[in-house]
């Protein structure tokens, strides 16, 4: 047993038993459900799967929040290819996207942003700049870093941009929750939270629950908000991931350190995540920066390390596993000395 413990996500095309359990010999103590890619009859199927391989394994659920997501791609397509250069349109709707035009669930998204405002993809997989609005509100782009464009994927804009407004708890994320709680899970993670009457909202929705709530830290509204936003939840989570899609990437490490130190002090628990071991989508050994990202989490306290696409979608998630379990527990023993824990 360690103090820093490992979380993963698992998607519901790979929440079997014996993926779990594969997961669980490797060291994983934690399970995470993104309720942004499931529906509630899944959230109903992963949880009895996760608690009969064993029912100590913790449980996160996270909302999908208020946040801005492309559309599915068109059926039996996983992923269309955009190019540097090529000219995308970006609307509101819900028609599925394509390589020429993305839907996003803001149906005003025209109203808000304007040219030269930038948009990021997928935790800032791909950036778009946008050259004009046109007449339809339809937001006319230039792909400025191309990448691989899947379904349902974050969308961020460039600091300053003015964003539609959006409620703190969608129907969506009330449907899950609600699936959650009947099925016993552990914690709820808000997504996209950006004051505390956010959290509050979520905890209305938990009403006598035991469930502890978790605040996740991804946007610069949380950071200007975030002593009043730890008070208001059980814990943090730092999601790397769109927080650096929001502020200067340079700044997300001493952004981590704040929140890691204000949680030690009000005795709040904190979770850590996204591209922990990014490599390991891919590869089955780590590059040495990220075991020792492993390990600086360690040494600001962390109770979660969260992997995120690694176990989600990646092709080596037990080794991913392994790597960051055998990684804080020789952190941990090199610590011991020191007191630190």
């Amino acid at each position: 047993m360690t103090h820093t413990r490992v979380m993963a996500t698992i998607a519901d095309n790979r929440a079997t038993a014996q993926f779990v359990r594969e997961l669980h010999a490797a060291g994983m103590e934690g399970v995470r459900i993104n309720s942004a890619h499931v529906t509630p009859e899944a959230i109903r199927a992963i949880i009895p799967t996760v608690r009969a391989v064993d029912p100590a394994i913790v449980i996160l659920m996270d909302t999908k929040g208020p946040e801005m997501r492309t559309t599915a791609l068109e059926p039996g397509i996983e992923s269309v290819r955009m190019n540097a250069g090529a000219e995308v349109r970006v609307c509101g709707g819900d028609a599925h996207s394509g390589s020429s035009r993305i839907f996003v669930n803001a149906p005003a998204v025209g109203s808000y942003l304007a040219s030269g405002d930038r948009l990021f993809i997928d935790d800032g997989e791909i950036e778009l700049k946008i050259k004009r609005v046109e007449n339809d509100n339809t937001l006319l782009c230039e792909v400025i870093r191309a990448g691989v464009l899947g379904s349902r994927k974050s969308v961020n804009a460039s600091e300053g941009a003015k964003l539609p407004p959006m409620p703190a708890v969608s129907e969506k994320d009330r449907v899950n929750i609600k699936a959650a709680l009947e099925c016993g899970i552990d914690i709820i993670a808000h997504s996209f939270v950006r004051t505390a009457d956010d959290v509050r909202q979520v905890r209305e929705e938990l009403g006598s629950s035991a469930v502890k709530l978790f605040a996740k830290v991804e946007t610069r509204e949380a950071l200007d908000n975030l002593e009043a936003i730890a008070d208001a939840a059980d814990g943090l989570l730092v999601a790397r991931g769109d927080l650096g899609a929001q502020i200067p990437l340079c700044e997300v490490p001493a952004a981590q350190m704040r929140i890691m130190a204000l949680c030690r002090t009000a005795g709040k628990s904190t979770i850590i995540s996204t591209q922990i071991l990014d490599s390991m989508m891919r590869r089955p050994q780590p590059t040495r920066a990220e075991v020792s990202d492993i390990a600086f989490g360690v040494c600001q306290g962390a109770d979660w390390l969260l992997l995120t696409g690694e176990t989600a979608k990646g092709d080596y998630p037990a080794e991913a596993v392994s790597v960051m379990h055998g990684t804080i527990a020789a952190t941990e023993k090199y610590l011991e000395p020191c007191s630190v824990k």
